[in-house]
C-alpha cells in the first residue's frame, strides 16, 4: 500500500507538471508552492508514461475489446460495425489509442530523454527510456503500419527547452516499418548490452522492476525475440534465445493497479478497466479452441471460466448456465442474444483492478517452442508455456497431472501439428491481450484460418460480397485516425502512398 500511494503520488505531479506547463502565464511569480516542481523529474515522467501504458481513460478497453480484441478473434461486439470479426467494418473509437498514445507517451518519453541526457545522461536509464519506447512503438506500427516514429514527440522535447517550433517538429514525418523495426531491435541490442552492467537506475519510480538491471534485461531480451520473430530475423532470433529470457511468472512485466484513478478521466494514471467493454462478449473461436466441443469439463481448458462467465441472473435470482460448447453463430443473428450468456470474467482478466500485462513467461516459452530445433525440447517449452499460463491464473503449475483430460487432448493437437498447437496455445495464454493476439493472428494467418481457426464453425463472413477473397474480408491493419487528415494530412498522405510493405505481408 505504500508503494502504491507512492506511485499515485509521482503520478500525480508528474501529470500536473506535464499537463499544466501551458496553461501557466505571468502567474509563477505570485503563486508559486516550493513544496511542488514547477517541472516533473524524469524518474516522474518515467513512471507518468508506463502508467499510461495501462491507460490513460478508456482508449485501452476500446483498443482490447473493440479493436484488436475482435481483429485477434478473442472477442466479438454486438454493436454495428465493431462486430470486425464478422464484417471486416473498420472498429470505432479506435483513434483515441493513437491520439493518447502520442501525447501522453511518445511526448513525454521524449522528454524524459532530454533530461537525462541534459543531467546525469545515465546510460542505464536511457537504456529503460528505450525499451519503453520500444514497447510503445511496436504495438502502434504493429496496428497501423507506417507512422511517425523518429521524429514523433520531439516537438514535447522543444516546448520544454524552449527551442523554436517548426512544423518539422509539430507535424513529423511517417517513417516506413522497416526503418522503425531495424532502429527498435537496434535499441534493444544496445539496451540488453548496457542494462547487463550496474548504473544508476530510476529505482522505485520504475513500476515494472523497481529499477532491477536483471529483470530488465529479461524484458529487453524478450522483447527482441517477439520483434525478431514478427519480422522473420533469424541471426536475432538466436542471439536472443541465447541470453536471458523472461522465464517464471515472477519475471512477468506488468503495470501494477495502484488501487486509485479516475477510468472516465484524462488524468487517469492508469486504472482504466483493462479491456472488458459491455459490449464485448466472447468469440466463437474462443469458446470453440478452449474446449472439445463435447459434454465432457474435465477435458476443457481449465481457463474458460477464468477468462469468460457462462451463468446469467434474473431479476428473481433464477441463474441460468449455457454449456460452453454453444450455438454456432450464424449469419444475420444477434451477438449479443446468443453470446449474451458469456461475458469477459473482470474477477480475473480485464477488470477495473487487472493489472496490464506487457510480457509473460507463458509467450516467452511459446516463443521458445516455436524456435526449438529438437522435438522434445519444442514439446517441453510447449508444456511450460501451458503450465506458466494456468499458474498465473492459480491453476496449478502441472498441467499434466492436474488436468490429464485436458494435457491429453492438448498432447494429441501438438503430435497431429506442432506448429498450430504452439499457436493455438500461445493465442489463449494472450486473452485480455488484443494488441499482440491480432500481431499472432496476422503473423501466422494461414495456420490460423484453417488449420486454428475454422471457417463457418469459428468465424463467419457475412460481408455483402460473397465473392470476397479472405485477403479483402479480413482488417489487416486499422486506418489513420481522424484526427491526423486534420492535423498532420500531408504526411499522412505520403505514409499512405508508400510501399505497404509491412511485415505481415511478407
Amino acid at each position: 500500500m505504500i508503494l502504491n500511494k507512492l506511485y499515485k503520488n509521482i503520478a500525480c505531479t508528474a501529470f500536473a507538471a506535464i499537463t499544466m506547463a501551458s496553461c501557466t502565464s505571468n502567474f509563477e511569480d505570485l503563486n508559486t508552492n516550493p513544496n511542488l516542481p514547477t517541472k516533473p523529474s524524469p524518474a516522474q515522467t518515467f513512471t507518468f508514461t508506463q502508467l499510461a501504458i495501462a491507460g490513460v481513460g478508456h482508449e485501452t478497453s476500446r483498443l482490447n475489446s473493440l479493436t484488436t480484441g475482435m481483429l485477434g478473434m478473442h472477442y466479438v461486439g454486438a454493436w454495428g460495425d465493431s462486430r470486425v470479426w464478422l464484417t471486416g467494418n473498420g472498429p470505432i473509437w479506435v483513434g483515441e489509442y493513437w491520439n493518447k498514445s502520442y501525447v501522453k507517451i511518445v511526448g513525454n518519453l521524449e522528454v524524459a530523454i532530454s533530461d537525462v541526457k541534459k543531467t546525469d545522461n545515465s546510460a542505464t536509464k536511457l537504456a529503460m527510456l528505450d525499451v519503453w519506447k520500444v514497447y510503445n512503438a511496436h504495438r502502434i506500427t504493429d496496428i497501423y503500419g507506417h507512422i511517425p516514429y523518429f521524429d514523433a514527440g520531439k516537438g514535447f522535447a522543444a516546448a520544454e527547452a524552449g527551442e523554436k517550433l517548426t512544423d518539422d517538429i509539430l507535424k513529423p514525418k511517417y517513417d516506413s516499418q522497416q526503418e522503425i523495426y531495424d532502429d527498435m531491435i537496434a535499441k534493444l541490442d544496445n539496451a540488453v548490452e548496457t542494462l547487463s552492467k550496474p548504473g544508476n537506475t530510476f529505482g522505485d519510480a520504475d513500476l515494472v522492476y523497481g529499477g532491477d538491471h536483471e529483470q530488465w534485461v529479461k524484458l529487453a531480451n524478450s522483447l527482441r525475440l517477439r520483434l525478431a520473430t514478427r519480422i522473420g530475423n533469424s541471426a536475432k532470433v538466436q542471439e536472443s534465445l541465447s541470453k536471458p529470457l523472461i522465464e517464471t511468472n515472477a519475471d512477468i512485466a506488468m503495470i501494477p493497479y495502484t488501487g486509485e484513478g479516475d477510468v472516465w478521466g484524462l488524468a487517469s494514471n492508469g486504472d482504466a478497466f483493462s479491456f472488458i467493454w459491455g459490449g464485448a462478449f466472447p468469440s466463437q473461436a474462443a469458446l470453440n479452441t478452449m474446449n472439445q466441443h463435447d459434454m465432457d469439463m474435465t477435458n476443457d481448458d481449465p481457463r474458460l471460466p477464468v477468462y469468460f462467465t457462462n451463468t446469467a441472473e434474473d431479476e428473481e435470482g433464477v441463474v441460468t448456465e449455457e454449456p460452453w460448447y454453444a450455438p454456432q453463430l450464424k449469419s444475420g443473428e444477434d451477438v449479443g442474444a446468443l453470446n449474451g450468456m458469456f461475458k469477459g470474467n473482470t474477477a480475473n482478466v480485464g477488470g477495473a483492478d487487472s493489472p496490464e500485462l506487457v510480457f509473460t513467461a507463458a509467450e516467452a516459452f511459446f516463443l521458445r517452442a516455436e524456435h526449438a530445433s529438437d522435438a522434445a525440447m519444442k514439446l517441453m517449452y510447449y508444456k511450460n508455456g501451458v503450465n506458466a499460463s494456468l499458474e498465473y491464473y492459480g491453476l496449478g503449475s502441472d498441467v499434466e497431472t492436474d488436468y490429464p483430460a485436458f494435457w491429453a487432448a492438448i498432447l494429441a493437437d501438438f503430435n497431429a501439428d506442432a506448429e498450430a498447437a504452439i499457436l493455438k496455445q500461445k493465442w489463449v495464454a494472450l486473452i485480455g491481450n488484443g494488441p499482440e493476439a491480432y500481431a499472432e493472428v496476422r503473423r501466422n494467418a494461414d495456420i490460423f484460418f484453417g488449420k486454428v481457426f475454422i471457417p463457418g464453425t469459428d468465424y463467419v463472413d457475412v460481408s455483402d460480397d460473397i465473392n470476397k477473397s479472405f485477403d479483402e474480408f479480413y482488417q489487416w491493419k486499422i486506418d489513420y485516425p481522424i484526427s491526423e487528415a486534420s492535423t498532420n494530412l500531408k504526411n499522412m498522405q505520403a505514409a499512405q502512398a508508400m510501399p505497404q510493405d509491412f511485415w505481415w505481408t511478407k
